[in-house]
C-alpha cells in the first residue's frame, strides 16, 4: 500500500522529531490568539464558500512545487484576494515547510493561519501556538481513536486555537463527530495509492451535521471541482493549483475558481 508505506515514513519521522518535545516546551507561555478560524470559515446563507488557501513547497505525490516560495509574499497575495485563512506545510522531510515559514506568515498577516503537519504529540500543538498559529490539523487516519482526538482538540482549544480535524471515509467521520470536532475536513485524496477523486467529497460531506463547519480538502483544480463541493461545505483547501507556476498569477486562478 504505497501511501501508507509514506504515512509510516513520515510517522515515524514525526516520532524522531517529537521525542521530548512537550517537557521542552512545558513552561513556554503562548500569546494570546486574537484570531478565530472557526469564525472566519462560517458560511452565511448567500455567501460564496471560503478559501483556505495553502502553502505547500513539496509533497509526495507531486515533488518540489515551489521550493524557492516567499511565504511572506504568497501569503500577503492570498489575503489580498480573499482567502478567510491560510494553511502553511510545517513539515520539512517531506514538504519542505518549516515552523519559520509559519510564523513568518502569521506576523505578516491579519487573517487566521492554520498549522498543517502530522501532528502525534501535544508538543506539537503547543509549538503551533508558540509559532501564533490559530488552528491545527488534526488528522483522524494518524490520531486514529476518537480518545485521542477529542484530547489533541481541547489541548488546542485550552490553548485559545481550533482543531480542523480530518478525515477520508465514513468510519473516520463517524470517529470526528464522537470526538466532538467543531470543524471537520474530507481528503478527496485516496490514502491507498495517493490518487485523488473529488466525485466522492460530497456524499461524505453530507454525513456531517450542518453545525459543525464542513472543508473539502484536497484535489480541487477547477470551478467545476469547486462548483461540486460548494453546495456541501463552508470551506475549500486549495493549495497546489496557486503555488504551481507564478505567484503573480494567484490572483487570477483565485478569481477563476471562486469567482471572488
Amino acid at each position: 500500500m504505497f501511501l501508507m508505506t509514506i504515512l509510516e515514513k513520515i510517522i515515524a519521522q514525526k516520532e524522531r522529531e517529537v521525542s521530548g518535545l512537550e517537557r521542552t516546551l512545558k513552561n513556554a507561555k503562548p500569546l494570546k490568539n486574537h484570531r478565530s478560524f472557526l469564525q472566519a470559515l462560517k458560511r452565511n446563507k448567500g455567501e460564496a464558500v471560503k478559501l483556505i488557501a495553502e502553502i505547500k513547497k513539496a509533497s509526495p505525490s507531486k515533488g518540489a512545487i515551489a521550493p524557492e516560495a516567499d511565504v511572506v509574499e504568497i501569503g500577503l497575495i492570498y489575503e489580498e484576494n480573499g482567502a478567510a485563512a491560510i494553511s502553511v506545510l510545517t513539515d520539512y522531510e517531506f514538504f519542505q515547510g518549516s515552523l519559520s515559514d509559519l510564523n513568518n506568515v502569521v506576523r505578516e498577516v491579519e487573517i487566521p493561519v492554520l498549522r498543517k503537519d502530522f501532528i502525534i504529540d501535544k508538543g506539537q500543538i503547543l509549538e503551533a501556538r508558540l509559532s501564533e498559529a490559530s488552528a491545527v490539523l488534526l488528522m483522524t487516519s494518524v490520531l486514529k481513536t476518537t480518545e485521542k482526538l477529542k484530547e489533541f482538540r481541547e489541548y488546542a482549544e485550552s490553548l485559545g486555537m481550533d482543531a480542523l480535524v480530518e478525515t477520508q471515509d465514513e468510519a473516520e467521520i463517524q470517529i470526528a463527530l464522537a470526538s466532538g470536532a467543531k470543524i471537520m475536513g474530507v481528503n478527496a485524496r485516496h490514502f491507498s495509492d495517493l490518487s485523488v477523486d473529488i466525485k466522492r467529497v460530497p456524499p461524505l460531506l453530507q454525513l456531517i451535521p450542518n453545525n459543525i463547519i464542513k472543508v473539502a480538502e484536497s484535489g480541487i483544480s477547477t470551478k467545476a471541482d469547486v462548483d461540486l463541493v460548494s453546495p456541501y461545505c463552508d470551506a475549500v483547501l486549495i493549495g497546489s493549483s496557486f503555488m504551481s507556476g507564478d505567484p503573480r498569477t494567484i490572483k487570477a486562478k483565485i478569481d477563476a475558481l471562486l469567482c471572488i
